[in-house]
C-alpha cells in the first residue's frame, strides 16, 4: 500500500522523499491539475517513443539531486499502470531509496539481494493497491552498487522483467553524483532526464546531455519544473547523499566468482564495505524548497542504444530460468561448482494444483459427482486448497468450450460450498497441441488456466513434438501468455531425446511434471527423467493431473513433494510450490538454475 501521509499537512522538512516517499497525486488527487500534467506528459513520452522498435524499458533519471526523478518516475508509472498496461517500477537508486517508503513496505529485499545474493526476482515483486502496478525495491545497500547494475546478471533480469511486464519504469540516481545510472543506460530503450528551473545548473545539464551522447542514449525528453509556479498543497524535497540506513552486510553476500565484481573496502560504518573511490559521506539538505510540477517535454533526440558486446566464448549449457545465459554471461551461474543459497527460515506454503481432471463427466477424469467429491476430500487431507480443473479440450474426443467450463466450475463449487468441502475449484482447459490450435485461439474457444489471461496449459502428442508449436509460442507471446507444457516426460520425443526441452526452455516455455511421473507410477524411464528435470531446474511446478479415484494419477502431491525435499532441497521445492500459487493469480513465476541437457 502507498503511504497515506498527506503532503498538504506536513512541513517541507517532514516531506523528504528519504522519509516519507514521494506524494503521488495521481493516486490521492487523481482530479488535481498536476495529475492531468503527469498524464500529459505519459503521452508525450508514448509519443515521443513510437519510433522505437522497441519501448519496454524507461530509465529517469536527472543531472543533479533534488530535482524531481523520483516523483516523476513513480508518478508517471502510476498513469501508465491506469490505462491497462501490466508496469514493474523498479528502484535503481540504491544510495537514496524511496520506492519502499512511498508504497510503506519493506526494503530488507529487492533488487540489489536478487543481484548479490541470488535471490529470485519474482520473490521480490510486490503487488500494490493499485491494478496493474507492481513494485521492486531497491534491497540493503551493497558495497559495489554500480557493479552490479552494469553486471551481466543485471543484464538477464531486465530481459525476465520484459517478458513478465508490459513496461519496467526504473528510478535511477543523478547522472553527475554517482556512475549508476550510467550502467543503467544500456539496459534500457529511453531515457527521460529530469530538472528544475530555477534550480539545475546550466553546466550540469549540459554534462548530463554530454554523458547522455557518449552513451549512446535514445533521449526521449526533458522533464522540466519550475519553482517558481510552486503548487502550495505538492511541495517536497528529496535528501540525496551517499549514505543509507539499510546497508547490506558484506558476509550476507556470496563470495562473486565473477571477475567483474569484487567486494572492496569502504569508509562506511555498521560493518559495511564500499568501492566509491573514497567518496566522503554528505549529509542531506535540511533546506529543501517546495517545487510545482507542471512539467513538459522538449528536444527528441533520435540516438541509437548501443548494444551491449558479447565476448566470443564457448557457450555454456548452464541458463537461469529467469532468462537464458548466452556466451560470456555471468559465470557464477555454474551449477555444476556452487551450490544455490536457501533460505534458512521456512513458511508454511498452500499448495495449489494447476492441473486436474476433476470435473465430472467433462471427460476421461471423474466420472461422476460423487467422485468428484471423493478426489475434492483426498486433495483437502493432501493440504491442497485451490485447484485448476483443466478437463481436455480439442484432444479429438471431448469438447469442453469456455463457456461449458465456467458453467461446470460454478456448479462443482456451489456443491462443495453444501457439502462442507473447504476447496477453491478454478476454470481452466488441457488444450491438446493441434493443427486446429490457432483457430480455436481465434475464437476464443480456449481457456488460460485460472482465466488469468497470463498462462495456458498445452498438452504435446504422446510422441512427437509438432512444428507448430514455434508458431504458437509467438502468437501467445504477442497475447503476453505463457505456455505450460502438461506433463512433458511422457512424451516420447523428449525421452528419447531430452535436449528438445532446452530449446523449449530458451523460449520461454514452462514446464508442469505430473507427481505420479515423480512417484514411479508410469515405470521407471518416465521417473529418472522426472528426477532429472527436478535436479536441473526445468520443472515450474508439480501438479496432480489427477483422474480418478482408481487412477494412479490422484493424490499423490504430498509423496512427490517430500521427494522432492530430498533432491532438490527445501528452498528450491517451495518455488516449485510457490509457483502454482503465483500461476493461478497471473504472477511471475520463479524458478531455479537450469542445466542443460
Amino acid at each position: 500500500m502507498f503511504s497515506k501521509k498527506n503532503p498538504q499537512k506536513l512541513s517541507s522538512n517532514d516531506l523528504r522523499s528519504s522519509r516519507y516517499g514521494v506524494p503521488l497525486v495521481t493516486v490521492q488527487d487523481p482530479q488535481n491539475a498536476v495529475a492531468e500534467q503527469f498524464r500529459v506528459l505519459r503521452a508525450n513520452i508514448d509519443f515521443a517513443a513510437a519510433s522505437l522498435k522497441n519501448f519496454q524499458t524507461v530509465l529517469f533519471t536527472s543531472a543533479e539531486m533534488s530535482d524531481g526523478k523520483s516523483t516523476a518516475a513513480q508518478n508517471l508509472a502510476v498513469t501508465w499502470a491506469q490505462t491497462g498496461k501490466r508496469i514493474l517500477l523498479l528502484d535503481a537508486d540504491f544510495r537514496r531509496p524511496t520506492l519502499h517508503k512511498t508504497f510503506d513496505m519493506s526494503n530488507e529485499h529487492g533488487l540489489t539481494t536478487v543481484l548479490a545474493m541470488h535471490e529470485q526476482p519474482a520473490s521480490v515483486i510486490h503487488s500494490t493497491e493499485i491494478p496493474n502496478l507492481f513494485v521492486m525495491t531497491s534491497g540493503p545497500m551493497p558495497p559495489n552498487p554500480s557493479e552490479l547494475l552494469a553486471s551481466d546478471k543485471m543484464l538477464r533480469v531486465v530481459s525476465w522483467m520484459k517478458q513478465q511486464f508490459d513496461m519496467i519504469v526504473i528510478d535511477s540516481t543523478p547522472l553527475l553524483l554517482v556512475p549508476d545510472a550510467q550502467a543503467l543506460i544500456p539496459r534500457a530503450d529511453g531515457i527521460v532526464l529530469v530538472a528544475m528551473l530555477g534550480k539545475t545548473k546550466r553546466r550540469s545539464m549540459a554534462t548530463a546531455a554530454h554523458i547522455l551522447k557518449l552513451a549512446k542514449a535514445n533521449v526521449l525528453g526533458v522533464v522540466s519544473r519550475d519553482q517558481r509556479r510552486a503548487d502550495k498543497g505538492y511541495g517536497y524535497g528529496y535528501g540525496y547523499g551517499y549514505t543509507s540506513t539499510n546497508v547490506m552486510k558484506t558476509g550476507d553476500i556470496p563470495k562473486d566468482r565473477s571477475s567483474k565484481s569484487v567486494p572492496a573496502k569502504s569508509k562506511l560504518p555498521a560493518k559495511s564495505t564500499s568501492d566509491t573511490g573514497k567518496a566522503e559521506q554528505k549529509t542531506p539538505s535540511n533546506g529543501q524548497k517546495k517545487a510545482d510540477h507542471s512539467t513538459a517535454i522538449v528536444d527528441k533526440k533520435s540516438v541509437v542504444v548501443a548494444a551491449k558486446k558479447v565476448p566470443a566464448s564457448t557457450p555454456k549449457s548452464s541458463w537461469s530460468s529467469f532468462s537464458y545465459t548466452s556466451a560470456g554471461s555471468e559465470k557464477t551461474e555454474n551449477t555444476s561448482k556452487a551450490k544455490e543459497p536457501e533460505p534458512s527460515e521456512f513458511r508454511e506454503i498452500p499448495l495449489v494444483d494447476i492441473h486436474a481432471h476433476l470435473l465430472p463427466r467433462a471427460d476421461d477424469g471423474s466420472d461422476s459427482m460423487t467422485t468428484s467429491l471423493q478426489l475434492a476430500k483426498e486433495a483437502v487431507k493432501e493440504g491442497v486448497h485451490t485447484i485448476v480443473a483443466s478437463p481436455n479440450q480439442m484432444d479429438g474426443r471431448y469438447i469442453n468450450d469456455p463457456d461449458k467450463v465456467l458453467s461446470d466450475v460454478e456448479n462443482l463449487n456451489n456443491t462443495l460450498k453444501r457439502v462442507g468441502i473447504d476447496l477453491k475449484i478454478l476454470p481452466g482447459q488441457e488444450i491438446r497441441l493441434s493443427d486446429q490450435f490457432l483457430t480455436a485461439f481465434d475464437q476464443g474457444r480456449l481457456l488460460t488456466l485460472a482465466n488469468s489471461k497470463k498462462y495456458m496449459l498445452i498438452e504435446l502428442p504422446n510422441d512427437s513434438i509438432p512444428t507448430l508449436i514455434h508458431q504458437v509460442i509467438s502468437k501467445l507471446r504477442e497475447h503476453k501468455i505463457t505456455m505450460i507444457i502438461a506433463h512433458p516426460e511422457r512424451n516420447l520425443t523428449l525421452l528419447n531425446n531430452p535436449k528438445e526441452l532446452n530449446k523449449l526452455a530458451r523460449r520461454g516455455v514452462l514446464f508442469q511434471v505430473t507427481s505420479s511421473s515423480i512417484n514411479g507410477f508410469f515405470g521407471q524411464q518416465v521417473a529418472d527423467f522426472a528426477l532429472a528435470m527436478l535436479r536441473r531446474g526445468f520443472v515450474t511446478t508439480v501438479a496432480s493431473e489427477t483422474h480418478g479415484v482408481t487412477s494412479d494419477r490422484n493424490y499423490h502431491l504430498a509423496d512427490a513433494y517430500a521427494i522432492a525435499d530430498k533432491l532438490i532441497g527445501e528452498g528450491k521445492t517451495n518455488i516449485i510450490k510457490q509457483n502454482a500459487v503465483r500461476i493461478v493469480k497471473g504472477e511471475p513465476v520463479d524458478g531455479t538454475t537450469i542445466q542443460e541437457f
